[in-house]
């Protein structure tokens, strides 16, 4: 059967998808189910097939999804089919927000798409589809109800004041990164409807300029600074947790994403997070397996500290020095634990001697709290920038299990610094520890 060739053009496509369709489904009859998503679409319909929303098409997609196909006017411009786009999205996710829609997610992108007729069917092609439909599926990642690539925000200048930046992501399956965005207002992604706009939009204000720092702008300048990001959006999110009764779970993800990945990696201001990959290969997965066992057998208390009950992680918190900054001083009173996460570090003695090289992935400031003088026994400087994780005094001392985790260490520790130098003067940097 042939088919006739179409112009390829330029639209706005949105991609919707059920929340938990296939839970809600569970046990319904055939029946119960045509009726069912029957009367869903029909209310996707109402919302989006407006007057004011044409031209467009819509059509269901794989039972409880839909795409709709938004084109431009005579003589309109992308500035028109975008606005007319976003503000059907606005609708649907207003009727989400008060019960009138079941949970949907939606995904809006400008793409370009070409068209053929196979028989009396018009057929739509283009990747385009794809992508739309993975903004889709990240809207349960960021907790919003829709979301739409940088092209459709800039071109929808009504709603610039509601406009929200949520990330830059990298996805294994799509091959640029994406740019997301979205519209809060009173009335949607589950922002009560009496909240107050202005300061909704003073929360806005601070979440985009933290957003400048943490995907950097190349044409700016502007180079990502975790440290600030981290800052700004505490603060932000202290704001919606003021109006709302609830965190962002848009910006509680970014808050994540910098407390797993405290440095950006080399790419990272083309490539933003990278998200959905697959972290270990076969032969990583049953290493990794292994060695919890091997963990399991040596000492299950450990084991159950550090794998299973992993509470304790949280309370190390994230710090950045600057090289040459000292992040330890001897002779003071311990204030806390490290990790060194990212960077190096030296540990010098009181003549500026340098007594050991710290390097990612090691822990450091633990032996002055197990031995008798409870004093630092050495500086140890930034010898680059660094990422570092403290666990305060307090928090680590109601922490039995790591406490003791900790002492083995320091034990370790102490034994290699009294044969790596013969010096009377250097031992007291590594003291008696008691009990050994």
């Amino acid at each position: 059967m042939a088919m006739d060739q179409g112009e390829e053009r330029e639209v706005v496509i949105l991609m919707t998808d059920m929340v938990n369709y296939s839970h809600k489904s569970l046990g319904m009859t055939p029946a119960e189910i045509r009726d069912f998503l029957v009367g869903y679409h029909h209310e996707i319909e109402s919302l989006i097939c407006r007057r004011e929303s044409f031209p467009m098409e819509l059509e269901p997609s794989a039972g409880d999804g839909c795409v709709a196909v938004f084109d431009k006017r005579p003589s309109g411009d992308n500035v028109e089919v975008c606005t007319r786009a976003l503000r059907a999205v606005v609708q649907a996710g207003e009727a989400i927000s008060s019960g009138a829609l079941i949970p949907t997610r939606m995904g809006l992108l400008l793409g370009r798409i070409v068209e053929a007729r196979l028989g009396n069917r018009a057929l739509k092609f283009g990747g385009s589809f794809s992508v739309a439909n993975r903004f889709e599926e990240l809207c349960g990642y960021f907790g919003t109800s829709f979301l739409m690539d940088r092209e459709v925000a800039r071109n929808c200048p009504s709603f610039a004041p509601d406009l929200v930046n949520i990330a830059k992501v990298s996805l294994k399956s799509v091959q640029h990164p994406m740019n997301l965005y979205t519209i809060y207002r009173p009335g949607l992604h589950r922002c009560p409807r009496e909240v107050d706009q202005a300061g909704l939009r003073t929360f806005i204000a601070m979440k985009n300029q933290a957003m400048e720092y943490f995907g950097g702008n190349q044409l700016t300048g502007i180079t990502p600074d975790f440290p600030r990001v981290r800052e700004e959006l505490q603060c932000a999110q202290q704001v919606f947790r003021q109006l709302t009764g609830r965190d962002d779970l848009a910006t509680e993800r970014i808050l994540e994403y910098i407390r797993e990945t405290p440095q950006p990696d080399t790419d990272f201001v083309v490539t933003g997070m990278k998200l959905m990959e697959k972290r270990r290969d076969s032969m990583g997965e049953r290493l990794f397996h292994l060695s919890r066992q091997l963990l399991r057998a040596m000492n299950p208390d450990f084991y159950h500290a550090l794998v299973v009950d992993t509470s304790w992680e949280r309370y190390f918190k994230l710090e950045w020095r600057k090289k040459g900054e000292d992040i330890i001083t001897i002779g003071s009173v311990p204030d806390g634990i490290y990790y060194l996460d990212s960077g190096t570090a030296h540990t010098v003695n009181g003549r500026g001697e340098l007594l050991s090289v710290i390097e990612e992935g090691s822990i450091f400031g633990e032996m002055a709290y197990f031995a008798d003088e409870k004093r630092r026994t050495a500086t140890v400087v930034a010898a680059s920038d660094v990422v570092l994780r403290k666990i305060g005094t307090e928090d680590f001392i109601n922490l039995p299990v790591v406490m003791d985790i900790l002492r083995h260490i320091a034990t370790g520790r102490r034994r290699d610094m009294v044969a790596a130098t013969g010096r009377p003067e250097d031992r007291a940097a590594s003291p008696p520890i008691p009990g050994e």
